[in-house]
């Protein structure tokens, strides 16, 4: 979401027999360029694949 418009970037569906975590990549690979941009989530995403993720968008921009 954009903070100063309310404006929904990305958003996906999470099925009932998988989990919010299994959709992190897949709903920020919708956003094409994370540079510059501050990433928020709970703390279930607090693991290391996940900071590996971002810090692999951030180099490869």
């Amino acid at each position: 979401m954009k903070h100063t418009t309310g404006l929904v970037l990305a958003q996906l569906d999470v099925c009932e027999k998988t989990g919010e975590t299994t959709c992190f990549h897949p709903l920020l690979d919708t956003i094409a360029d994370l540079a510059g941009m501050v990433v928020t989530s709970d703390a279930l995403h607090t693991q290391r694949v996940h900071a590996d993720y971002l810090l692999s968008r951030c180099a490869s921009s």
